[in-house]
């Protein structure tokens, strides 16, 4: 009989849900089954695919072969190989049995998203039962349909595996995991990091990368083992089970049972989902052989065998049931096998092998950016510290790991010493920071300060290492020490960078009364040496011994009486002598931050410039300043916190005039 095209379904791995919708228009002339449309619109990779498929079973038609009328009684679909990897199906009946003579028109959806390109043979196996109108002759027939569909490659991407990241700075730890999976099939994966590793796993461990472009490649292979009935043969059957029957009649005489016939031994093989998915011709013979080569891809498989009865030769009527000879499990080991049904025994030999239904293999790039980690260089002579970088958008320079505002070049010139680094961003959007480096750069204008107060000498420099030095000898360390002798102290101050400075030396005496400092018995008023120390006040310049130069002492002659208001020979008529300019005033002093300064002197006149500095000698204001006469000069809104503070004038030569204390108390 001719074969019977039916439909097509295509089995993946997406499965769907939804219902088909059956075209009524799909028949042909003259009535045979047919399939809408026969060949499958082509599918894209990486695209969604979607068809509805209507086939045609009409309950009665010609055989255009025989000229009998038949009438198609049921359809099955048996089995279905060759599908496209990422699609599935549904079809208009979950079981896949067709009854014509309930409804002509079945249906399939079938979609999914295509893994691979190529051109594809769906075969697709089914069992139509028939009957021969008027004959009444039942045929269980076995039909293979070909079918093509063609898919074709995608506009980009990776089906195989996803990654992440796909780059990254300096090193990178990249997660993988394999894509495709099929519960039907065995999946294998064969992972090749481009880094020396390698996994078959689906999600393999994390995989780091150093700077450069590195492959990865999956190949994915989808496999099957195929098993083989190569041949079947029955050894010895049974009379009791195929004799006794119209053609094969047997009596038994003395006890020994005689046949006339021989049996028509057949056997037929079913599948996992037990449908009939071969069949042997009968041969006449109680051993029968059968050269099979029959392949097998859905187990367990089971074998059942008949005694076929037939009634003249050549013709299908039976005037007996068949005999069933027995049914057993085929073992799929490869070899040769023994059975024994009770009824017929023999062997049969099983092969197998390991089928790669489909291979897929993608790769990728991770690309890895170098970032540099470069040494920053000091030019000691011009303090100048630069890197060499190529690639680099911007920079920003720190110091003491503190924004540098501003610094925003590959050099920078350092203006105290400390801890340097630059940090910067590549061009591929890298960041990245230069290994710190020390600077040592001492300020060679820096006199530390030094001062007695009764029988105390100190410095306000307590920010530094302090070593004290008598007549020459190490004395004492700290901010301060106790005088107990006289004599000519200094300090020397040394900071975190080993940069060290001397102060001025001072000769220290044990105090003496205010009004005779040297304790010589001369009044300081007219003591023309007031401090004792061998120099006349008038080439002394430091008349009264306390280590701040009289230009600098708001008590120049230690009298306890301010030079302003001092009109003593060693004084204020002194002071007079040595600054043509006059004394200057600061009040209120100490302040709340809002003061004034003056000359007392309506004689007196400045043009120059005004600085105020901390203890530490920082600057906290400067700005220029001309008083004329007798002008009062107002400072405020100035924001100074409480302490010590040294206003200092500079006339326009340089020169300083005064430098005098004061203090803000808030």
């Amino acid at each position: 009989m001719k074969k019977i095209i039916l439909f097509l379904s295509i089995i993946g791995f997406t499965p769907i849900f939804s219902q088909c919708v059956a075209d009524t228009d799909c028949t042909i002339e003259p009535t045979f089954p047919t399939l809408c449309p026969l060949n499958l619109p082509d599918g894209t990779v990486g695209e969604f695919y979607s068809e509805d498929v209507t086939f045609y079973m009409p309950a009665q038609f010609a055989d255009e072969e025989t000229g009998f009328e038949v009438q198609l009684d049921e359809i099955i679909v048996t089995n279905i190989t060759g599908i496209p990897l990422g699609l599935g199906y549904v079809l208009s009946d979950e079981s896949g049995i067709y009854n014509p003579a309930e409804s002509e028109f079945g249906c399939a959806v079938f979609s999914g998203t295509p893994l691979a390109a190529g051109d594809y043979v769906i075969t697709v196996s089914i069992q139509a039962n028939v009957t021969v109108v008027g004959v009444g002759i039942s045929v269980d027939q076995l039909v293979n349909f070909d079918i093509p569909m063609t898919v074709n490659p995608g506009q980009g991407g990776n089906a195989s595996f996803t990654y992440s990241p796909s780059s990254g700075c300096g090193s990178v730890d990249a997660s993988f995991e394999a894509l495709i999976s099929a519960d039907e099939y065995d999946v294998s994966y064969a992972w090749d990091f481009g880094n020396g590793f390698e996994s078959n796993q689906q999600i393999p461990p994390v995989q780091n990368y150093g700077p450069g472009n590195h492959t990865v490649t999956l190949n994915t292979d989808i496999t099957s083992f195929n098993y083989n009935l190569n041949s079947f043969s029955i050894s010895s059957s049974s009379s009791d089970c195929w004799g006794n029957d119209i053609e094969e009649f047997c009596e038994t005489i003395f006890g020994v049972e005689f046949c006339t016939g021989t049996p028509d031994i057949l056997i037929k093989i079913y599948d996992g989902d037990g449908f009939l998915v071969y069949e042997t011709d009968y041969i006449t013979s109680e051993t029968p052989s059968w050269n099979i080569d029959f392949n097998m891809n859905n187990p367990p498989y089971s074998v059942s065998i008949w005694d076929i009865e037939n009634w003249w030769d050549g013709t299908d009527l039976s005037f007996s049931g068949n005999d069933d000879l027995g049914t057993f499990t085929l073992d799929l080991t490869d070899g040769t096998h023994t059975f024994n049904t009770g009824c017929a025994s023999g062997n049969y030999t099983i092969s197998s092998e390991l089928l790669i239904v489909q291979s897929f293999e993608d790769s990728e790039i991770i690309s890895v950016f170098d970032v540099p980690n470069p040494e920053v260089s000091y030019n000691e002579d011009l303090s100048i510290l630069s890197v060499d970088l190529v690639n680099i958008l911007s920079y920003q320079w720190f110091f003491n790991d503190e924004i540098i505002e501003g610094a925003n070049q590959s050099t920078y010139i350092a203006s105290e010493s400390g801890t340097y680094h630059v940090e910067f961003v590549t061009n591929d959007g890298c960041d990245g920071s230069s290994l710190p480096i020390d600077v040592v750069k001492c300020d060679d204008d820096f006199s530390p300060s030094i001062f007695v107060s009764e029988n105390i000498i100190l410095t306000t420099d307590t920010e530094y290492l302090i070593d004290w030095y008598y007549n020459g000898l190490l004395y004492g360390n700290g901010s301060s020490v106790v005088g107990n002798n006289n004599g000519y102290f200094w300090l020397e101050a040394t900071d975190e960078f080993g940069c060290s400075w001397l102060s001025d030396t001072i000769f220290f005496q044990l105090p003496n009364p205010p009004n005779d400092i040297d304790g010589d018995g001369i009044l300081n008023d007219v003591d023309s040496d007031v401090d004792g120390d061998g120099i006349i006040n008038a080439e002394d310049e430091d008349i009264d011994g306390d280590g701040i130069l009289n230009e600098y002492d708001d008590d120049m002659d230690g009298d306890g009486i301010d030079n302003d208001a001092d009109d003593s020979e060693s004084g204020y008529l002194f002071l007079q002598s040595i600054n043509p300019f006059g004394s200057l005033k600061i009040f209120p002093n100490p302040s709340k931050g809002e003061f004034s300064i003056k000359f007392p002197d309506s004689k007196s006149y400045f043009d120059g410039s005004v600085v105020i500095t901390s203890t530490s000698g920082e600057i906290v204001y400067s700005n220029n300043l001309m008083l004329n006469n007798n002008d009062t000069y107002l400072f405020n809104n100035l924001n100074l916190t409480s302490g010590i503070y040294f206003i200092k004038l500079i006339n326009n030569k340089g020169e300083y005039i005064y430098d005098k204390r004061f203090e803000i108390i808030k």
